[in-house]
């Protein structure tokens, strides 16, 4: 894992960073709660850099 950053459009959900064969993609997380364990939600497309993958899924400030 390269990284991991909340989502700014989605603050109950979490962005994993990955690289495999010099492409970037990440993994989309629902956090865990009080409730319910985290959940894993979808993987998205490959990127060249970190910069395109978070334009796409931006990070929250």
């Amino acid at each position: 894992m390269i990284e991991k950053y909340a989502l700014l459009d989605e603050p109950d959900k979490t962005m994993f960073v990955f690289e495999k064969n010099g492409k970037i993609y990440g993994h989309i997380v629902k956090n865990k709660t009080e409730k319910a364990a985290a959940k894993f939600i979808f993987e998205t497309g490959k990127y060249d850099n970190v910069e395109m993958l978070k334009e796409e899924y931006p990070p929250s400030p």
